[in-house]
């Protein structure tokens, strides 16, 4: 607060002025329209010489700043053009995709406002709203009317937080004893939710998989007599690398026979539905 003519007055002075916010998002759409609209004629992948460009950028701490345009021609021009082009009409490998350009907006909005959504009080309409797009998207696939869960940021992230819920849901506190069974398809990330949830590697059991690299019922039946603490199967509706969909009704219903916790990975599965 500063004193002007007798009142008090807000001191604004590090804050960038209306202007200056509109001029910064002009340029910035500038360049990102023209982006998105050259991604047909792109290449796929574009890696050559990207060793020296990555290495280019480890530089000292500026002491100074960097005109805002200067920083988007490095990026546009210089940075985002060496790597794989994950949104393009050509690019397969990844199941990330170029997202929406809406999500990008929606983004934009999020980020600005900056609303805290952790507890309902705080901002009682935004948090509803991802109440009900979790329902919307429980009624998609078809759960019941007390099923919930929670928004991530990628599938990384959702696995890992399976991993926990069936750990807190099912073990008890002295909880290393307990068994994950995955298959040799399942993504590498459902080994790091286990290892981040606090389980041995060894715990974490990859059963056989079918010539439609299914997970063997038989195999995971096996595997779950021979363990002492079995609680976590992690199937699949779509693997990352053949986009292969587990027998999932006949895991469930192994799973619901041992009492077990049946996490589905919807890498593929989950966008198709």
């Amino acid at each position: 607060m500063q004193r002007q003519n007798g009142d008090m007055t807000e001191d604004r002075s590090l804050e960038l002025p209306a202007d200056e916010m509109n001029r910064l998002v002009d340029l910035a759409m500038q360049r990102i329209v023209g982006h998105i609209e050259s991604l047909p004629v792109l290449p796929a992948s574009d890696a050559e010489a990207a060793e020296d460009l990555a290495r280019s950028v480890m530089e000292s701490l500026p002491r100074t700043g960097q005109a805002f345009e200067d920083l988007l021609g490095q990026l546009f021009e210089k940075y985002i053009p060496k790597s794989f082009l994950t949104p393009g009409p050509g690019y397969l490998a990844y199941i990330p995709g170029g997202g929406l350009f809406h999500a990008a907006l929606a983004d934009l909005i999020s980020g600005s406002i900056n609303r805290y959504v952790g507890v309902w009080a705080a901002a009682p309409a935004l948090a509803q709203i991802e109440v009900t797009v979790l329902r919307w998207l429980c009624e998609i696939v078809g759960y019941s009317s007390g099923s919930g869960g929670v928004l991530t940021t990628g599938s990384s992230i959702a696995n890992w937080s399976a991993v926990v819920t069936a750990r807190r849901s099912l073990l008890p506190e002295d909880f290393l004893a307990g068994t994950i069974y995955t298959s040799d398809q399942t993504h590498h990330s459902v080994q790091k939710a286990a290892m981040l949830a606090g389980f041995p590697e060894r715990n974490v059991r990859s059963i056989e998989t079918d010539a439609r690299f299914r997970i063997k019922p038989s195999a995971l039946r096996a595997a779950i007599a021979a363990d002492s603490q079995p609680f976590l199967v992690v199937s699949n509706a779509g693997t990352t690398s053949t986009g292969a969909v587990d027998d999932l009704a006949a895991i469930a219903d192994i799973a619901g026979e041992h009492g077990l916790w049946h996490h589905v990975d919807g890498a593929y599965g989950g966008c198709f539905m």
